[in-house]
């Protein structure tokens, strides 16, 4: 199967078991720990499928708030291990475990609930990634079908007053979006990062962006200044005198970089929206760099 499963559990003759009867099964052990804090820094570097999770743990801190931190920058499920007969079923709740199990756990149930919290996990992931494409086209085919006809009507002032209502709509649909898949949410893990690695999550998150709505994304840096070049711009092939589109690509870029909460930067940009060679440039300077 070659499903990776973190194993956190502070007994180490049970946790033995549980890798040698998982590992019978195929499926691959990324680590075993014994502590919340261990589990929270493997979690977010290996991105297990499944994590199981005892509840009373070594250190300061047990399975519910490490399970809790967890969720914060993932949503790889959780199944809880415990000795304990009765527990506060809402914490459990509250860090959305898909359930628990109490020892001793037989490999029937145990191997059961693995298969399906794995099984519901990867659906739920696939379906979202599908809803997510979806979207984008139906965001394509409007701006193809739509803008067009608009924009070529409207004065300087109306088409202002439209760029206004969409940075609106955009900050409300795709900023929650934005700080989730970026891990800008987790203030206090963004804030421990180098300006250089909010850049590198900035750039990977805007190009897969311009990706899925059918462009060619390149990315280069130097130094202190960084080039998103857009190619292949699908919308301007049947409107290349149309500069609405450009318009709307700026404020998508200088929209979405204001919320990396970067100061001192400038963005400078250079269209061509001739047919036989649609690209834009965008040069973000930065002032400062670590």
């Amino acid at each position: 199967m070659g499903d990776g499963v973190l194993i956190v559990e502070d007994e180490a003759i049970t946790a033995l078991e549980m890798q040698k009867i998982l590992e019978s099964w195929n499926y691959d052990i990324c680590s075993i720990v014994s502590t919340g804090e261990d589990a929270i820094k493997v979690a977010k570097n290996s991105q297990p499928d499944l994590i199981l999770m005892d509840i009373i743990l070594k250190g300061e801190m047990d399975g519910v708030e490490a399970a809790s931190k967890i969720k914060e920058f993932t949503d790889i499920p959780i199944l809880y291990i415990t000795a304990l007969e009765s527990m506060d079923f809402t914490r459990l709740k509250n860090t959305k475990g898909i359930g628990y199990l109490v020892k001793p756990i037989s490999e029937g149930e145990l191997q059961h609930n693995i298969e399906i919290a794995i099984y519901n996990y990867r659906s739920t992931k696939e379906e979202i990634e599908n809803i997510k494409y979806n979207s984008l086209n139906d965001v394509q085919v409007f701006m193809q079908s739509i803008i067009p006809q608009l924009s070529s009507k409207l004065s300087i002032i109306d088409r202002g007053i439209i760029l206004g209502r969409f940075h609106r709509r955009f900050e409300k649909l795709m900023k929650p979006k934005f700080l989730r898949e970026t891990g800008i949410i987790n203030r206090n893990a963004y804030e421990t990062l180098s300006q250089k690695k909010k850049l590198e999550l900035y750039f990977a998150w805007i190009s897969k962006f311009f990706i899925n709505l059918g462009f060619q994304v390149k990315i280069r840096s130097e130094l202190n200044e960084w080039l998103i070049t857009l190619k292949k711009c699908s919308w301007c092939e049947k409107n290349n005198e149309n500069i609405f589109y450009c318009l709307i690509c700026q404020a998508i870029i200088k929209q979405t970089f204001r919320w990396m909460d970067i100061s001192e930067y400038y963005i400078e940009n250079e269209s061509n929206t001739n047919s036989s060679k649609a690209e834009c440039k965008y040069k973000i300077y930065l002032h400062e760099s670590d």
